[in-house]
């Protein structure tokens, strides 16, 4: 089922502002068109990457993408050229010249379609059946490719079972997933929902939609659906907290991970068997996120808030802790989609300016490693004792620091295990004590963030 793409159009207004975490790209002789919104971005390597994109006015469709084969410094632009009637669900490329897009059809017309290309875009041929995703019912979500040959595409249901296809043959043909299976629907009202999925390895997980009679005044509970076995089988966890439907699911492991509607968060610390409603602090970005790969990193992007209105409403966080901390990249940078393949490999989406310029970010090298350090602030940063025998350390602050500066601790895991501000009385005594002392011995990380960048500092608790 179509997603609701509204939370993708309404800052068009604010324009947009640079930080150095993340490179405009796309700014040199651009091709793409002017006011087009990226709608989906997938990284391939460190020197490839696609989008999928579209017109930034109501009712638009998507059906252009742009790529860039020489790690952005250049990108060129293009039209998926599929089934008359039909618009790209979502994209999966494995090289600068081969990729693969689910499409469905427009309005209430229904119908789906899986298209390759081999030539960087120039020609898309169909490789599904007329069988397959037929209208009115049948609909393309999204599809994702575990390696060049094995590949996965998620449907609605279709005479009673949810309409999944797997292919082993890099795409060329595709085989529905029997109804025995997957999970049962949980009534006429529960489908899949575009661009809702994540995978690690041969693990892959689903969002679904569940309105009553298809309408989003009337939400009910939604699950998320899950395969170990690159799509050959499925299993569907609990009913989980979340209303109406899952935007994304995100995990950092085969184990831990989170999924959201709107502001709305719930994480899973079982590989999606449950979920629960995920409290947190910070600014969790609800336009898209994903995990980082081979890292417990999850990035988000977009707005803060229901309704952004103004700069300080929209940017990209991260979070190491399973969503239970957010720590700002960036605001004022108007992200749409976020795609990573590496620590310090990742993209996101936006806005092409009234040029046709702009419209994507590259990630600095260091983003999700330094994160804005402060060299001034490192020098300045001591810890004492260090090791500490006790866990107890003692922490010497300089004049610049002031009260409000967030002081963290993380373990060798990844782990946040300690998360204080420092008050007016500390700043004033320009020291502060990190307690440790209930911490196993072993290798911690602090980070004190400023506004005026970040300082790290390993800490030893003998």
């Amino acid at each position: 089922m179509k997603k609701n793409l509204l939370t993708l159009t309404f800052l068009c207004g604010l324009g947009l502002s640079a930080q150095a975490q993340w490179v405009l790209q796309n700014t040199v002789n651009p091709q793409t068109p002017p006011d087009y919104i990226s709608t989906q971005m997938h990284v391939v390597s460190d020197q490839v990457a696609w989008q999928l994109y579209q017109e930034d006015v109501n009712l638009a469709t998507t059906n252009n993408f742009s790529k860039t084969a020489d790690g952005g410094a250049t990108w060129t632009a293009g039209s998926v050229n599929g089934t008359p009637g039909f618009q790209a669900a979502g994209i999966h490329a494995l090289s600068a010249t081969t990729a693969h897009v689910a499409q469905f059809g427009i309005g209430t017309s229904g119908g789906g379609e899986i298209l390759r290309t081999t030539d960087g875009g120039n020609v898309w041929t169909k490789t599904t059946t007329a069988s397959q995703f037929v209208a009115p019912v049948g609909f393309a979500n999204w599809v994702y490719f575990f390696d060049a040959n094995n590949g996965v595409s998620l449907g609605d249901p279709r005479n009673g079972s949810f309409e999944i296809y797997t292919t082993s043959n890099g795409g060329t043909s595709w085989t529905r997933v029997p109804a025995a299976n997957l999970p049962t629907p949980l009534d006429a009202d529960e489908y899949g929902l575009v661009g809702s999925y994540c995978a690690i390895g041969n693990t892959i997980w689903a969002g679904t939609t569940h309105l009553l009679g298809g309408s989003a005044s009337n939400p009910l509970p939604a699950r998320i659906l899950k395969s170990t076995d690159r799509g050959l089988t499925w299993t569907a966890s609990a009913i989980t907290p979340l209303q109406g439907f899952i935007s994304k699911v995100a995990m950092s492991d085969a184990n831990n991970g989170l999924a959201f509607r709107g502001t709305d968060l719930i994480a899973t610390t079982d590989g999606g068997a449950t979920w629960q409603t995920r409290t947190y602090t910070g600014n969790f970005c609800h336009y898209d996120m994903t995990n980082v790969p081979g890292t417990n990193i999850i990035v988000s992007v977009g707005s803060s808030v229901p309704t952004a209105s103004s700069f300080a409403d929209i940017g990209s966080s991260y979070t190491i802790d399973n969503g239970a901390t957010w720590i700002d990249i960036d605001r004022g940078n108007y992200h749409t989609t976020v795609d990573f393949v590496s620590r310090t490999v990742g993209y996101t989406g936006s806005l092409t300016d009234a040029d046709g310029a702009g419209g994507v970010y590259k990630a600095s090298p260091n983003i999700l490693v330094l994160n804005n350090r402060n060299p001034e602030l490192q020098k300045a940063l001591s810890v004492y004792p260090n090791p500490s025998a006790t866990g107890v350390f003692s922490l010497k602050l300089n004049s610049g620091i002031k009260a409000g500066t967030n002081v963290r601790v993380i373990d060798a895991l990844g782990r946040q295990v300690l998360n204080q501000q420092l008050n007016a009385t500390t700043i004033a005594s320009q020291t502060a004590t990190v307690d440790m002392s209930k911490e196993k011995a072993g290798v911690y990380t602090l980070e004190l963030r400023t506004d005026n960048g970040v300082a790290q500092q390993k800490l030893v608790i003998q």
